[in-house]
Protein backbone atom coordinates (compact mmCIF):
# COMPACT_ATOMS: atom_id res chain seq x y z
CA UNK A 1 0.00 0.00 0.00
CA UNK A 2 1.49 3.44 -1.23
CA UNK A 3 1.13 6.36 0.54
CA UNK A 4 2.76 8.95 -1.97
CA UNK A 5 0.39 10.31 -3.38
CA UNK A 6 -1.98 10.34 -0.68
CA UNK A 7 0.58 12.02 1.55
CA UNK A 8 0.99 14.74 -1.84
CA UNK A 9 -2.44 15.41 -1.87
CA UNK A 10 -2.49 16.55 1.36
CA UNK A 11 0.46 18.50 1.63
CA UNK A 12 -0.84 20.28 -1.41
CA UNK A 13 -4.56 21.05 0.61
CA UNK A 14 -2.55 22.05 3.17
CA UNK A 15 -0.77 24.34 1.19
CA UNK A 16 -3.81 26.06 -0.10
CA UNK A 17 -5.14 26.26 3.00
CA UNK A 18 -2.35 28.67 3.65
CA UNK A 19 -0.54 26.74 6.08
CA UNK A 20 -3.39 27.92 8.92
CA UNK A 21 -3.96 25.68 11.61
CA UNK A 22 -5.93 21.86 11.09
CA UNK A 23 -7.86 21.13 14.25
CA UNK A 24 -9.51 17.54 14.47
CA UNK A 25 -11.00 16.42 17.30
CA UNK A 26 -10.27 12.43 16.36
CA UNK A 27 -9.17 10.41 13.90
CA UNK A 28 -11.86 8.11 12.96
CA UNK A 29 -10.40 4.87 11.42
CA UNK A 30 -13.12 2.49 9.29
CA UNK A 31 -12.95 -1.20 8.60
CA UNK A 32 -15.42 -2.56 6.73
CA UNK A 33 -15.57 -5.12 3.49
CA UNK A 34 -19.27 -5.24 2.51
CA UNK A 35 -20.03 -2.71 -0.24
CA UNK A 36 -23.80 -2.01 1.43
CA UNK A 37 -22.23 -0.98 4.81
CA UNK A 38 -19.48 0.95 3.20
CA UNK A 39 -22.39 3.08 1.46
CA UNK A 40 -24.07 3.33 4.75
CA UNK A 41 -20.74 4.16 6.52
CA UNK A 42 -19.89 6.93 4.30
CA UNK A 43 -22.94 8.90 5.07
CA UNK A 44 -22.90 8.32 8.29
CA UNK A 45 -19.25 9.36 8.99
CA UNK A 46 -19.84 12.53 6.89
CA UNK A 47 -22.76 13.34 9.57
CA UNK A 48 -20.59 12.62 12.29
CA UNK A 49 -17.70 14.61 11.04
CA UNK A 50 -19.43 17.70 9.69
CA UNK A 51 -20.30 18.21 13.47
CA UNK A 52 -17.15 17.02 14.92
CA UNK A 53 -13.82 18.20 12.83
CA UNK A 54 -12.30 15.06 12.66
CA UNK A 55 -9.79 12.85 10.09
CA UNK A 56 -11.32 9.71 8.56
CA UNK A 57 -9.54 7.39 7.15
CA UNK A 58 -11.66 4.66 5.73
CA UNK A 59 -10.16 1.07 4.92
CA UNK A 60 -12.37 -0.23 2.19
CA UNK A 61 -11.42 -4.10 1.82
CA UNK A 62 -13.92 -4.10 -1.26
CA UNK A 63 -11.62 -2.20 -3.42
CA UNK A 64 -7.86 -3.19 -3.68
CA UNK A 65 -4.53 -1.69 -2.89
CA UNK A 66 -3.60 1.31 -4.16
CA UNK A 67 -6.84 2.79 -4.62
CA UNK A 68 -7.24 5.92 -2.96
CA UNK A 69 -9.73 9.04 -3.10
CA UNK A 70 -8.88 12.24 -0.88
CA UNK A 71 -11.26 14.89 -0.07
CA UNK A 72 -9.22 18.16 1.76
CA UNK A 73 -7.30 17.34 5.04
CA UNK A 74 -9.90 14.78 6.64
CA UNK A 75 -11.42 12.57 4.40
CA UNK A 76 -8.95 9.31 3.32
CA UNK A 77 -10.32 6.21 1.79
CA UNK A 78 -7.55 3.30 0.76
CA UNK A 79 -8.29 0.57 -0.82
CA UNK A 80 -7.72 -2.58 1.59
CA UNK A 81 -8.54 -5.82 -0.10
CA UNK A 82 -5.87 -8.23 0.66
CA UNK A 83 -4.09 -5.91 3.02
CA UNK A 84 -1.91 -7.41 6.07
CA UNK A 85 -2.85 -6.38 9.10
CA UNK A 86 0.43 -4.69 9.71
CA UNK A 87 -0.08 -2.48 6.38
CA UNK A 88 -3.43 -1.55 7.28
CA UNK A 89 -1.76 -0.58 11.39
CA UNK A 90 0.94 1.49 9.28
CA UNK A 91 -1.42 3.03 7.14
CA UNK A 92 -3.33 4.24 10.15
CA UNK A 93 -0.21 5.25 12.23
CA UNK A 94 1.16 7.40 9.08
CA UNK A 95 -2.20 9.25 8.26
CA UNK A 96 -3.50 9.82 11.94
CA UNK A 97 -2.75 13.28 13.85
CA UNK A 98 -0.81 12.97 16.53
CA UNK A 99 -3.21 15.32 18.74
CA UNK A 100 -6.62 13.18 17.94
CA UNK A 101 -7.36 10.29 19.58
CA UNK A 102 -8.00 7.01 17.22
CA UNK A 103 -11.31 6.12 17.41
CA UNK A 104 -12.56 2.63 15.49
CA UNK A 105 -15.53 1.46 13.74
CA UNK A 106 -15.12 -1.95 12.41
CA UNK A 107 -18.13 -3.04 10.54
CA UNK A 108 -17.06 -6.40 9.48
CA UNK A 109 -17.46 -10.20 10.90
CA UNK A 110 -13.94 -11.37 12.98
CA UNK A 111 -13.83 -9.37 15.76
CA UNK A 112 -11.42 -10.46 18.08
CA UNK A 113 -9.94 -13.05 15.51
CA UNK A 114 -9.27 -11.02 12.96
CA UNK A 115 -5.85 -10.06 12.79
CA UNK A 116 -6.46 -6.76 10.97
CA UNK A 117 -8.65 -5.72 13.52
CA UNK A 118 -6.38 -6.63 16.87
CA UNK A 119 -3.44 -4.85 14.91
CA UNK A 120 -5.80 -1.89 14.42
CA UNK A 121 -7.40 -1.94 17.83
CA UNK A 122 -4.01 -1.65 19.29
CA UNK A 123 -4.13 2.07 19.04
CA UNK A 124 -7.52 2.77 19.43
CA UNK A 125 -9.12 4.73 22.47
CA UNK A 126 -12.73 3.51 21.53
CA UNK A 127 -14.03 0.70 19.47
CA UNK A 128 -17.42 0.94 17.92
CA UNK A 129 -19.37 -1.85 16.79
CA UNK A 130 -22.41 -3.02 14.76
CA UNK A 131 -23.04 -6.53 15.47
CA UNK A 132 -26.95 -6.52 13.95
CA UNK A 133 -25.52 -4.46 10.90
CA UNK A 134 -23.20 -7.26 10.58
CA UNK A 135 -24.88 -10.17 11.70
CA UNK A 136 -29.26 -10.16 11.92
CA UNK A 137 -28.13 -13.71 14.03
CA UNK A 138 -26.54 -13.72 17.37
CA UNK A 139 -22.95 -15.06 15.67
CA UNK A 140 -21.47 -11.49 15.39
CA UNK A 141 -22.78 -10.85 19.05
CA UNK A 142 -20.97 -14.43 20.37
CA UNK A 143 -17.67 -13.32 19.28
CA UNK A 144 -18.62 -10.02 20.88
CA UNK A 145 -18.65 -10.90 23.91
CA UNK A 146 -15.58 -13.56 23.75
CA UNK A 147 -13.62 -10.48 23.20
CA UNK A 148 -14.68 -8.50 25.95
CA UNK A 149 -13.57 -11.52 27.77
CA UNK A 150 -10.02 -11.50 26.76
CA UNK A 151 -10.04 -7.68 26.70
CA UNK A 152 -11.73 -6.27 29.52
CA UNK A 153 -9.74 -2.77 29.54
CA UNK A 154 -10.65 -1.87 26.54
CA UNK A 155 -13.46 0.96 26.11
CA UNK A 156 -15.99 -0.65 23.62
CA UNK A 157 -19.47 0.19 22.27
CA UNK A 158 -21.83 -1.45 20.35
CA UNK A 159 -24.64 0.35 18.25
CA UNK A 160 -26.85 -2.27 18.67
CA UNK A 161 -27.48 -1.66 22.71
CA UNK A 162 -27.49 2.21 21.93
CA UNK A 163 -30.58 1.74 19.71
CA UNK A 164 -32.43 0.37 23.16
CA UNK A 165 -32.82 3.44 24.49
CA UNK A 166 -36.69 3.62 23.82
CA UNK A 167 -37.34 0.62 25.17
CA UNK A 168 -35.25 0.85 28.20
CA UNK A 169 -37.10 3.86 28.85
CA UNK A 170 -40.34 2.43 28.39
CA UNK A 171 -39.87 -0.28 30.58
CA UNK A 172 -38.94 1.51 33.39
CA UNK A 173 -42.55 3.65 32.35
CA UNK A 174 -44.09 0.66 32.47
CA UNK A 175 -43.08 -0.24 36.07
CA UNK A 176 -43.26 3.16 37.87
CA UNK A 177 -44.70 3.81 40.79
CA UNK A 178 -46.93 1.28 42.49
CA UNK A 179 -46.31 -1.39 39.80
CA UNK A 180 -42.58 -1.67 40.64
CA UNK A 181 -42.68 -5.05 43.31
CA UNK A 182 -44.58 -6.47 40.01
CA UNK A 183 -40.77 -6.74 38.60
CA UNK A 184 -39.96 -9.16 41.13
CA UNK A 185 -42.39 -11.06 40.43
CA UNK A 186 -41.95 -11.61 36.55
CA UNK A 187 -42.34 -15.14 35.40
CA UNK A 188 -42.03 -14.92 31.75
CA UNK A 189 -40.20 -12.18 28.99
CA UNK A 190 -41.19 -12.31 25.14
CA UNK A 191 -39.00 -10.01 22.75
CA UNK A 192 -39.95 -9.42 18.89
CA UNK A 193 -37.02 -8.06 16.54
CA UNK A 194 -36.23 -7.90 13.86
CA UNK A 195 -32.21 -8.78 14.50
CA UNK A 196 -31.08 -10.97 17.31
CA UNK A 197 -28.49 -8.41 19.14
CA UNK A 198 -30.95 -6.19 20.06
CA UNK A 199 -33.23 -8.35 22.10
CA UNK A 200 -30.52 -10.36 23.45
CA UNK A 201 -29.33 -6.95 24.89
CA UNK A 202 -32.54 -6.16 25.70
CA UNK A 203 -33.26 -9.40 27.67
CA UNK A 204 -29.28 -8.86 29.27
CA UNK A 205 -30.18 -5.42 30.20
CA UNK A 206 -32.98 -6.99 32.42
CA UNK A 207 -31.12 -9.64 33.71
CA UNK A 208 -28.37 -7.32 35.18
CA UNK A 209 -30.64 -4.91 36.39
CA UNK A 210 -32.84 -7.57 38.10
CA UNK A 211 -29.88 -9.99 39.21
CA UNK A 212 -31.54 -13.00 36.81
CA UNK A 213 -28.55 -15.41 36.23
CA UNK A 214 -28.69 -18.34 33.23
CA UNK A 215 -30.74 -21.27 33.70
CA UNK A 216 -31.65 -23.23 30.68
CA UNK A 217 -31.72 -22.64 26.57
CA UNK A 218 -35.23 -21.20 27.71
CA UNK A 219 -35.39 -19.89 31.12
CA UNK A 220 -33.44 -17.45 33.67
CA UNK A 221 -33.51 -17.74 37.53
CA UNK A 222 -34.29 -15.11 39.34
CA UNK A 223 -32.09 -14.34 43.37
CA UNK A 224 -34.58 -16.53 45.16
CA UNK A 225 -34.58 -19.39 42.70
CA UNK A 226 -37.42 -18.59 40.60
CA UNK A 227 -37.67 -19.40 37.29
CA UNK A 228 -38.39 -16.91 34.51
CA UNK A 229 -39.08 -18.26 31.08
CA UNK A 230 -38.45 -16.01 27.96
CA UNK A 231 -38.34 -16.22 24.30
CA UNK A 232 -36.61 -14.15 21.30
CA UNK A 233 -38.39 -14.30 18.06
CA UNK A 234 -37.90 -12.86 14.57
CA UNK A 235 -40.55 -9.85 13.76
CA UNK A 236 -40.48 -6.83 12.21
CA UNK A 237 -37.45 -4.38 10.86
CA UNK A 238 -33.89 -5.35 10.91
CA UNK A 239 -32.34 -4.52 14.14
CA UNK A 240 -35.59 -2.86 15.71
CA UNK A 241 -37.34 -3.83 18.56
CA UNK A 242 -40.98 -4.66 18.22
CA UNK A 243 -42.89 -5.99 20.93
CA UNK A 244 -41.47 -6.59 24.75
CA UNK A 245 -44.14 -8.53 26.76
CA UNK A 246 -43.61 -9.22 30.39
CA UNK A 247 -46.02 -11.61 32.46
CA UNK A 248 -46.04 -11.41 36.44
CA UNK A 249 -47.97 -14.15 38.45
CA UNK A 250 -50.85 -10.90 38.00
CA UNK A 251 -50.59 -8.60 35.10
CA UNK A 252 -49.03 -8.56 31.94
CA UNK A 253 -47.20 -5.68 30.54
CA UNK A 254 -46.69 -4.56 26.77
CA UNK A 255 -44.67 -2.44 24.94
CA UNK A 256 -44.76 -1.85 21.12
CA UNK A 257 -44.86 -0.78 17.95
CA UNK A 258 -47.84 1.10 16.56
CA UNK A 259 -48.60 -0.31 12.84
CA UNK A 260 -46.84 2.97 11.73
CA UNK A 261 -43.79 2.36 13.04
CA UNK A 262 -44.10 5.82 14.97
CA UNK A 263 -45.12 5.31 18.93
CA UNK A 264 -44.77 2.87 21.34
CA UNK A 265 -47.67 1.57 23.06
CA UNK A 266 -47.94 0.87 26.03
CA UNK A 267 -50.40 -1.71 27.64
CA UNK A 268 -51.07 -3.25 31.15
CA UNK A 269 -53.22 -5.77 31.41
CA UNK A 270 -54.83 -8.03 34.90
CA UNK A 271 -54.91 -7.24 38.20
CA UNK A 272 -52.87 -3.93 37.40
CA UNK A 273 -54.67 -2.91 34.32
CA UNK A 274 -54.79 0.52 33.09
CA UNK A 275 -55.43 2.91 29.81
CA UNK A 276 -53.35 2.50 26.76
CA UNK A 277 -50.47 5.03 27.15
CA UNK A 278 -48.49 6.36 23.83
CA UNK A 279 -44.76 7.42 23.09
CA UNK A 280 -42.93 8.72 20.44
CA UNK A 281 -40.18 6.39 19.09
CA UNK A 282 -37.13 8.77 19.56
CA UNK A 283 -34.62 6.68 17.08
CA UNK A 284 -31.56 8.68 16.62
CA UNK A 285 -29.47 8.22 13.27
CA UNK A 286 -26.46 6.37 13.33
CA UNK A 287 -24.46 9.38 13.55
CA UNK A 288 -25.92 10.11 16.57
CA UNK A 289 -25.06 6.98 18.06
CA UNK A 290 -22.19 6.39 17.21
CA UNK A 291 -21.48 10.44 18.59
CA UNK A 292 -22.89 8.77 21.98
CA UNK A 293 -20.74 5.89 21.71
CA UNK A 294 -17.65 7.68 21.48
CA UNK A 295 -18.96 9.92 24.70
CA UNK A 296 -20.17 7.10 26.86
CA UNK A 297 -17.83 3.89 25.69
CA UNK A 298 -15.44 5.20 28.76
CA UNK A 299 -17.52 4.26 32.28
CA UNK A 300 -21.11 2.66 30.26
CA UNK A 301 -20.65 -0.06 33.40
CA UNK A 302 -24.17 -0.70 32.54
CA UNK A 303 -23.54 -1.76 28.92
CA UNK A 304 -20.62 -3.65 30.00
CA UNK A 305 -23.05 -5.58 32.85
CA UNK A 306 -26.04 -6.51 29.87
CA UNK A 307 -23.73 -6.98 27.67
CA UNK A 308 -21.94 -9.94 29.87
CA UNK A 309 -25.38 -10.90 30.83
CA UNK A 310 -26.38 -11.28 27.29
CA UNK A 311 -23.32 -13.64 26.60
CA UNK A 312 -24.51 -15.84 29.74
CA UNK A 313 -27.84 -15.95 28.13
CA UNK A 314 -26.31 -17.47 24.89
CA UNK A 315 -23.84 -20.00 26.58
CA UNK A 316 -27.08 -21.41 28.27
CA UNK A 317 -27.96 -22.54 25.19
CA UNK A 318 -29.64 -20.17 22.70
CA UNK A 319 -29.21 -21.66 19.32
CA UNK A 320 -27.38 -19.43 16.84
CA UNK A 321 -30.02 -18.28 13.85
Amino acid sequence: MSFGLVLQQLDESARERGGGVYVATMTIVVFFEDAAIGALARDRIHTLAAKHPSRVILFDATQTEGTHHVEGDDWIELGAKGSNAETLRGAANALRLAEAPVILLWIAPGIGDDERFCELSRDARTVVYNSSLVDAGNAALRQLVEYVKRHPELPLADIAYLRLAPWQESVAILFDGEESPELLDLTRVEIACGSDPEGLYLLGWLASRLNWKPGSAETLTGPDGKAIAFAIRRQGEPRRIARVALTSTHSTFVAEVDPHGEMINLSVTGGHAKPPRLRAINNPGVAALVERAILSSQNDRVFQASLAAAGGILASGTPSR
